[in-house]
């Protein structure tokens, strides 16, 4: 297991700590790209769940630049994402100002300017315990096999901010108000009330009734190539019971293939920063 915390936090004083968690199983083509996009962002920690993978992820982390920011924790519980979350409730969540729960195919969007922090700086959010983020959901941009470079470059278009789909949320969390876990990885209990990105108060619904991408959003690379699809349905779902279950129907990535033709160049802008830090 990693150490999550390291000199940069001592110098870091009163100003808020960002962290992120997640579970994953053999995403290591897209591990170090989702932890620098999101450390370039803002996010400071990261606490990741290796829910048995195989394919030398978590080594992956260790051996590069961002293993003094990631805690890895060994999880090989099956239908793991949930208990996996409740660990972080109870262990880790009240260590931070701020937690994100997110997958590996999310990645936290600035609308504008280059950072999550100047947002949630703001008194927009002060009397909120949640935030709840939007998906905007990313189809394959015709790529059958799984191409070279960023995801961020590679996936461009969505589906419309008016598709239900982009109504889903993921949770952006006070630390020390986080309680439970919740029955769905969309919604994490909070002992106060939740807001949209707006700073306007929402129910904590898993699929809000309107649509609110402004200041922040989530971009989810849903899809990305048909050999990433063909992978993630073999694969299964972190919430699934069996990992042998087919978590989608097929016809989705069509659904999606054919109807996310919005082009959102908006994570790109990031790429040249981002293969720096890559690269560094």
């Amino acid at each position: 297991m990693g150490d999550a915390g390291g000199p940069a936090d001592a110098k870091r004083g009163t100003m808020d700590k960002i962290a992120a968690c997640a579970i994953f199983k053999n995403e290591a083509p897209y591990l170090l790209e989702w932890l620098a996009f999101h450390k370039m962002v803002g996010v400071d920690l990261f606490v990741l769940y290796d829910n048995g993978s195989t394919d030398g992820g978590a080594d992956l982390i260790r051996q590069s630049s961002f293993a003094r920011n990631v805690t890895i924790v060994e999880w090989s519980h099956a239908a793991g994402q949930m208990p996996a979350y409740q660990d972080f409730c109870d262990n880790h969540a009240a260590r931070f100002d701020w937690v994100a729960f997110i997958d590996l195919d999310e990645f936290i969007v600035p609308a504008s300017g280059s950072s999550i922090r100047d947002a949630l700086m703001r008194r927009l959010y002060a009397e909120f315990s949640a935030i709840v983020l939007q998906w905007l959901v990313f189809g394959p941009c015709g790529h059958q096999r799984r191409p070279e470079g960023l995801v961020i470059e590679n996936y461009t278009t969505r589906l419309p901010e008016g598709f239900p789909a982009s109504r889903h949320v993921k949770t952006l969390a006070r630390g020390r108000a986080v309680t439970t876990s919740g029955s769905t990885p969309h919604i994490i209990n909070v002992s106060g009330p939740t807001c949209n990105t707006r700073g306007e108060a929402v129910l904590s619904y898993a699929e809000q009734p309107d649509a609110c991408h402004d200041v922040m959003a989530l971009n989810h690379y849903f899809t990305k190539s048909r050999d990433d699809w063909t992978f993630k349905l073999r694969r299964g779902k972190a919430d699934a019971a069996s990992p042998t279950t087919n978590p989608y129907p097929d016809n989705i990535y069509f659904d999606v293939e054919r109807d996310a033709n919005v082009e959102d160049l908006r994570a790109a802008r990031f790429a040249p920063r981002l293969r720096a830090l890559l690269r560094s």
